[in-house]
């Protein structure tokens, strides 16, 4: 009788094994086969702007390296939402992806009571593909030369000094409502309704303060003089503007902003295909012409193995929480 029992248990285990290999060789070959046709990334942008000019580079190297044709499929709208919304109910075959962002994602997540897809749960994380820091920035106008001047100056005169943002609930926002209540100040809100706007209005003095990702039309205005940065919102200096302090060094920890881009599949994406998509992504990410292009922009290419890039999100995702609980906002 116990032999009979060992018998049947060792013939389980046999099947077992026999399902794990089959299972293994078929995601192996899933692997080699895939891509079989065109993929569409989708850019939750229109054309022309910093998500979509990474986007499409890195679609480029990525069609060199998966032997398949990488087609853009910009779709705008709702503040990043659509785009990401349409990928997330899109099959999870490994042929439709999205470049997501801090805006359409953690952020949006905080932001939208009712957000039609979980920034986390509805997607499968491939890779990170690029960081802007973001930089503390004063207009010349105001009589500053660096970050504890600035302190000083906003706390001698509160309430009248102006800061300017993207809009209600936007990275300037609050970027700029955390600057007040990690250093004690207050300042004026000021929206406008585009970066250029907002830009244009820190050079020429009606605002005197902006919390800017670097961008390359920025990145030309603190190194001819322009704009004047006295902090960056990161753990790391920036090689191309050495001399500014980061906040661990002014003694602000933790105050930190930016934007992010990842590459992100429809959740349920086999594991196979996502491995494809690292690998041949941290290609990409890490080729010369790519890096530099990417750089030209003012972001860091970043590449992260799918594990990393799930760790990030959620990492993100309580930080913002914790951005929009100091700022009292609620979301919509």
């Amino acid at each position: 009788m116990m032999t009979s029992k060992l018998g049947h248990g060792f013939a389980w285990l046999l099947s077992r094994s026999m399902c794990l290999l089959a299972l293994a060789a078929s995601l192996s070959a899933l692997a080699q086969s895939y891509p079989s046709k065109p993929i569409r990334l989708i850019i939750p942008y229109p054309p022309g702007g910093s998500v979509d000019l990474v986007g499409r580079n890195v679609a480029k190297k990525l069609t060199d390296f998966l032997g398949q044709p990488v087609v853009i499929d910009n779709k705008g709208g709702a503040g990043a939402r659509l785009g990401v919304e349409i990928a997330s109910k899109a099959p999870a075959d490994g042929y439709t992806l999205v470049v997501g962002t801090v805006t359409s994602l953690t952020m949006a997540a905080n932001m939208f009571s009712k957000l039609p897809y979980d920034p986390i749960k509805s997607f499968e994380p491939i890779t990170l593909l690029s960081k802007a820091p973001g930089l503390v920035t004063v207009s010349q106008a105001l009589p500053v030369k660096n970050f504890k001047e600035f302190v000083e100056y906003l706390k001698a005169h509160p309430g009248q000094v102006n800061y300017g943002s993207l809009g209600n609930g936007s990275i300037q926002n609050f970027t700029g409502e955390m600057f007040q209540s990690s250093t004690g100040t207050q300042m004026l809100h000021v929206p406008y309704q585009g970066a250029a706007q907002e830009l244009l209005a820190i050079l020429g003095g009606q605002v005197q303060v902006g919390f800017e990702v670097l961008s390359s039309f920025q990145l030309q205005n603190y190194q001819s003089g322009k704009l004047k940065a006295l902090l960056v919102a990161g753990k790391d200096r920036i090689s191309a503007l050495p001399n500014v302090p980061t906040a661990q060094e002014v003694g602000l920890p933790g105050f930190e902003f930016g934007a992010w881009f990842g590459l992100l599949a429809p959740a349920g994406t086999p594991p196979a295909i996502i491995q494809r998509l690292s690998v041949e992504s941290k290609k990409a990410l890490t080729d010369p012409e790519l890096m530099d292009v990417i750089g030209q922009q003012g972001q860091e290419p970043t590449w992260t193995s799918p594990q990393e890039t799930q760790a990030f999100l959620e990492a993100d995702l309580a930080r913002w929480a914790k951005v929009v609980k100091i700022t009292g906002f609620k979301p919509e």
